[in-house]
């Protein structure tokens, strides 16, 4: 094995950990949003699925794969392309490169 593997293997462990980290956050922060009228949920229920959809491949075929999605979600997806390329890419390497 050569570090350059080693290194990218403990980047994905580290980005998963990250996103699962920021899930719970903003869930938990959407929870509070529902007992609390003043915090707004729906953003960060979005917010935290994007993040649950980043830390796990199957969640997000899941999700692309729901009617709910398709539905309500595909025309807004195919007009922005970065969030196409956050769906539709597994290893979002288009994303996270250009920050």
């Amino acid at each position: 094995m050569t570090w350059e593997k080693f290194f990218k293997g403990v980047f994905d462990i580290l980005k998963k950990l990250v996103f699962l980290y920021l899930f719970w956050l903003f869930f938990r922060l959407a929870v509070v949003g529902l007992i609390l009228p003043v915090i707004p949920q729906v953003p960060f229920f979005v917010i935290s699925f994007m993040f649950l959809a980043g830390a796990s491949r199957h969640f997000r075929r899941f999700i692309v794969s729901t009617k709910l999605f398709n539905k309500f979600l595909k025309g807004y997806v195919d007009k922005h392309p970065k969030i196409a390329a956050f769906f539709m890419n597994p290893d979002f390497d288009y994303i996270f490169n250009k920050i």
